[in-house]
């Protein structure tokens, strides 16, 4: 089980917003991890010079 590094909390939630999934503690509000939902929107920002 995932647990919050900044107060220890192990109630954490899946909050959607828009093209993300974050997943915060309900403790103290921290977000523990930020998913992309569809990871292929990524593509526009590749720098073709790379």
């Amino acid at each position: 089980m995932q647990q919050c590094k900044s107060c220890g909390g192990n109630s954490l939630v899946k909050v959607p917003e828009f093209e993300k999934e974050l997943t915060v503690c309900l403790d103290c509000g921290e977000v523990v991890s930020i998913r992309f939902v569809n990871p292929s929107i990524l593509k526009k920002y590749i720098n073709p010079d790379y």
